[in-house]
């Protein structure tokens, strides 16, 4: 039977996560498999390198435990961004790679990017580039034995981002092992609602790639027009809202046991701070959708 393990985000309501050990005492007592460790918020990294007094601090709360980790690059990383600025890019990511290493993780999230110049070849330009940074970034990777897992994204800004299956196209032409799909479903979705593509099609698509999901819930539309606060995009059911499972419309039995998955998948719950009294019914939930999955897809 094929074996996939849940887990989710450790996301701090302030988006600082200097001391993790109150969340990991949490996940432990929760019994999941694995925690995400946003690195975006950790303040591991101090001008591009290791800040090694706080990560002394930090690999003494993660080390011991029975949990497996995973971490999510800086969100600003970005490797479709202008040529001069590749460099800085990669050099943040390999960075990340090393504090992944050192936490003894096994995958890293890192955003697909995003570009706003798409005149005159300027977009697909921006895909080689993101290409070739991979392929670098894969070999540095493997090396030191992480999985980057490039996410989908939505163009939340304006930019333009891939679909999934222009996604799953992009990391099949890099062609590196070290280099997979972490899936979410919520951008996927979004994605899907702006440029007008069928979700479950492109899902079908990028699933065999993805090793990696990221499962929150939304209303898979975004709403054109202002919203007066963060928490009124609820009541428009507009955009990326990180809600608890169940409380979206996402078809999370079909998006899960629909297409075809790798063997091992990690599921982790991305659940926004203000919901974090569902998130037992969140484990909950993912145990469901694994246990599904397992019997549905059969024998390994």
């Amino acid at each position: 039977m094929k074996r996939h393990r849940i887990g989710y985000t450790l996301w701090p309501a302030n988006f600082d996560l200097l001391d993790p050990g109150p969340f990991l005492d949490e996940a432990e007592e929760l019994g999941v498999d694995t925690v995400e460790i946003p690195l975006f918020a950790a303040r591991l990294i101090a001008d591009g390198a290791i800040l090694e007094p706080a990560m002394r601090i930090f690999e003494g709360r993660t080390q011991g435990r029975r949990l497996g980790y995973t971490t999510h690059a800086l969100l600003s990383i970005n490797l479709m961004d202008a040529p001069e600025r590749i460099k800085l890019h990669e050099r943040l990511a390999r960075t990340c790679i090393e504090v992944t290493a050192r936490l003894g993780a096994s995958n890293m999230v890192l955003h697909c990017g995003l570009t706003g110049d798409t005149a005159n070849g300027a977009l697909e330009a921006a895909y080689a580039r993101q290409r070739e940074s991979l392929a670098r970034l894969g070999d540095f990777a493997a090396r030191h034995e992480v999985l980057i897992c490039l996410e989908t994204i939505w163009s939340f800004d304006g930019r333009e981002t891939a679909l999934p299956g222009r996604l799953a196209a992009e990391i099949r032409a890099v062609g590196h092992d070290a280099v997979r799909v972490t899936l979410d479903f919520a951008h996927a979705a979004l994605q899907c609602d702006l440029k007008g593509a069928n979700l479950m099609a492109e899902i079908a698509e990028i699933a065999p790639l993805s090793p990696h999901l990221h499962l929150n819930d939304c209303f898979g539309t975004v709403v054109d027009g202002p919203i007066s606060l963060p928490g009124e995009a609820l009541a428009y059911g507009n955009g990326d809202l990180h809600l608890p499972l169940g409380w979206g419309s996402l078809p999370w039995d079909q998006l899960l046991t629909g297409p075809a998955y790798p063997d091992e998948v990690i599921l982790n719950d991305e659940l926004h701070p203000t919901y974090w009294c569902a998130l037992g019914d969140d484990v909950a939930e993912m145990r469901r959708l694994a246990g599904l999955m397992e019997r549905r897809n059969g024998p390994a």
